[in-house]
């Protein structure tokens, strides 16, 4: 079957994205209005990712076996909506908690096989160009969500109540978006006649793509398997992954306590909470068609050294915005201003990592290099979380801040000091 019959399938991921959108941010203020702490909230950051790291090898390995797709999808897309639902439903930290073990399982069962199916449905010139229209369509609809978002936790309270209620309510058309993805899979995915097996794709999606904060688990096509028997992968790619390691740890050390910290430091409320994030998101994706060219006359070393070295300035800088003492509205655009630079950090981060990790990867080994990268942002956006909640809920937010600084910076040491030839 030919591209042009087989492709309208992954028009699901605009409804999907905005789904995402609209609840990832919505997770933490959700788990603060049940009465949770910042070390409950550290919790259940993680909790997508300890359950979607090894769901994404369980599916992927299933989906290779069984040489379908489709079930898959509708696993991901349709799982997502009866996570959401029982995040709406929740009414304890333990509620909440398996729910988000629930979406990190269920909703990883698409990663691996959304991507490999658009492959099978194209020509193998047209795969850069296929996944690229994937993650602007993700990215696409995780800023409509958040628009969404910022629309009805201002208005929706007058129309179902305030407070809980409408956070329950704004998680219940996310399960309604996500179901209507499914429903789109449904309709139009048909099993391709061609198969990829996904060690064949060497892609790396250096497309415009979504910082999730990790509240929703990660699109991951590769995986380091436990039979793998590629030779070892050479030490400059394994320091590059240590560094990642410790980058994606603070990246997500500090969105675990983040919109908690703009509560109760800033005394803002939801809605601006997500014209926030989407301050980030809509930098990141302006800013995407730029950055190629800069790491391609820079170097994708000093620009990754860029981004992660400007992330840590950022991040700290929130810290003591809230020490100024400003009034509430310049100290809010410049909040603004800030995120919107972490977004733009974040795409300069996103398209020199990928590029990095493409040429460290060994002649005969990129799919094992694909996974091991994928691997080590997944274990640091369980330890991440982990910590930034203990240290803001044992220690405040000054040692929460300092610790994501500290893990960013030493992954930028890390990776300073990981010679490349681009260097």
């Amino acid at each position: 079957m030919g591209s042009k019959d087989s492709s309208r399938w992954f028009y699901a991921y605009l409804p999907m994205g905005i789904a995402g959108g609209a609840t990832s941010a919505l997770i933490p203020l959700f788990a603060y209005a049940l009465g949770g702490s910042l070390l409950h909230v550290g919790i259940i950051a993680a909790a997508t990712s300890i359950a979607s790291v090894p769901a994404f090898m369980l599916w992927g390995s299933t989906c290779d076996r069984i040489a379908r797709r489709k079930p898959f999808l509708l696993i991901g897309f349709l799982g997502s909506g009866v996570a959401l639902v029982a995040m709406a439903a929740s009414r304890t930290m333990s509620d909440l908690y398996l729910s988000n073990l629930l979406a990190g399982l269920l909703g990883a069962a698409s990663g691996p096989a959304g991507t490999v199916l658009l492959m099978e449905g194209s020509e193998r010139r047209e795969w850069p160009a296929r996944l690229a229209a994937m993650s602007r369509m993700t990215a696409t609809g995780w800023v409509i969500g958040l628009a969404l978002g910022v629309v009805w936790l201002a208005a929706g309270p007058a129309l179902v109540g305030g407070g809980l209620s409408s956070m329950r309510a704004l998680f219940l058309i996310g399960a309604i978006l996500a179901f209507a993805a499914g429903g789109v899979v449904q309709l139009e995915t048909r099993e391709s006649a061609v198969r990829v097996e996904r060690h064949e794709l060497h892609l790396v999606d250096a497309h415009p793509r979504v910082e999730r904060g990790r509240y929703l688990p990660m699109r991951i096509v590769h995986f380091v398997g436990p039979t793998n028997s590629t030779p070892r992968l050479p030490r400059t790619l394994r320091l590059y992954l240590f560094s990642v390691l410790l980058l994606f740890g603070g990246f997500t050390a500090f969105y675990s306590f983040f919109p908690i910290f703009l509560t109760q430091a800033y005394g803002l409320g939801s809605p601006e909470i997500f014209g926030i994030y989407i301050a980030s998101q809509v930098t990141s994706i302006a800013v995407y068609p730029r950055v190629a060219d800069w790491v391609s006359s820079r170097g994708s070393r000093p620009m990754q050294l860029y981004g992660t070295v400007g992330r840590s300035l950022l991040f700290g800088s929130f810290f003591l915005l809230g020490l100024s003492g400003l009034a509430t509205i310049p100290r809010l655009a410049l909040v603004v201003a800030l995120h919107a630079g972490v977004g733009a950090c974040w795409a300069v981060i996103n398209v020199a990592s990928s590029t990095l990790v493409s040429r460290l990867a060994p002649e005969g080994g990129r799919a094992r290099s694909l996974g091991a990268f994928n691997a080590v942002q997944g274990f640091g956006s369980i330890f991440g979380p982990l910590l930034g909640g203990a240290l803001a809920g044992l220690l405040g937010y000054g040692p929460a801040f300092a610790g994501s600084v500290v893990l960013v910076l030493a992954g930028s040491a890390v990776l300073w000091a990981t010679r490349v030839a681009d260097a």
